[in-house]
């Protein structure tokens, strides 16, 4: 495949990606509302809030499969999906390197006095607010795994069958940003870099496991462990549906302030922390 090839059938798919995303999820938060405002028992709204979060990750799938098998000719599993007997281990493992690794930059941020944690509404009603926790989860998770098997998954295997290892882990994780950026217009420029930094270390990770599932788990655990379980501020506003809420404060450049962690040096500095334990699990080839 030439490099021109490469491009053109990377920009058609990021076209349609990027449309099909708008809609999904425009119609889950749509949807989601109404399950929330149901008359019905906690488990249904909970089974329910559920389902709705995983129409985004079936409409990047439906769209890749399609690019995939019918554009490419390659069956889904060329895009590091092939399930093996360690796949779970590796998910895992990159979850295990997101919890410790945002543990300790939020640990850090209370001792220097930037962030106060307070008591949330799932500790004052749990069962009442299960719904949306559980559906919080399962959004972040779906979020984790359409996006490596976007970034990682197709934009990867586009660019390294065209330009190489180097090419395709710089030039994904130059895609990745991007897209956040254009997601998030007001995104600080410290987000776009540490985004770029995570697309790198995920790339990395793909490249040399040749799976999607080490980077599935690091960017789930990243995910789930900021929002869900420290309720730290996601995209400029407070995150309120997790275990805790943690009110950021401090400077900008520092904490990420409102934005979120990912936005401030407390965000590299995880990364940092991250590079350290997949270089441990990441064999070399």
């Amino acid at each position: 495949m030439s490099l021109v090839q490469a491009c053109s059938k990377l920009a058609a798919y990021l076209v349609c990606i990027g449309l099909a995303l708008e809609f999904s999820h425009r119609l889950y938060w749509h949807l989601n509302k109404q399950v929330s405002s149901l008359d019905a028992s906690t488990f249904c709204r909970s089974f329910l809030s559920a389902v709705v979060a995983c129409i985004p990750l079936g409409a990047a799938v439906g769209i890749t499969t399609v690019f995939v098998k019918y554009v490419d000719k390659r069956s889904i599993s060329t895009l590091g999906l092939t399930y093996t007997g360690d796949s779970l281990t590796r998910v895992a493992y990159g979850a295990a390197i997101a919890l410790g690794c945002v543990t300790v930059v939020f640990l850090t941020g209370i001792l220097m006095g930037f962030i106060e944690v307070k008591r949330s509404k799932m500790s004052e009603d749990c069962m009442a607010c299960l719904p949306l926790f559980l559906g919080g989860v399962i959004d972040f998770f779906t979020a984790s795994v359409f996006e490596e098997i976007i970034f990682r998954g197709y934009v990867f295997f586009l660019l390294l069958e065209a330009a190489g290892a180097e090419v395709a882990i710089v030039a994904s994780s130059i895609v990745f940003a991007i897209a956040h950026v254009i997601k998030h217009p007001s995104i600080p420029i410290l987000y776009a870099f540490n985004a770029f930094i995570f697309g790198t270390l995920a790339a990395i990770c793909r490249y040399f496991t040749g799976s999607l599932w080490l980077p599935i788990g690091l960017h789930f655990g990243w995910n789930v462990v900021s929002g869900p379980i420290f309720g730290l501020p996601y995209s400029g506003k407070p995150y309120d549906k997790g275990v805790v809420v943690s009110d950021v404060s401090g400077p900008m450049w520092l904490t990420g302030g409102r934005y979120s962690l990912d936005a401030g040096v407390l965000g590299t500095l995880a990364l940092m922390i991250a590079a350290v334990g997949l270089i441990a699990v990441t064999p070399l080839r």
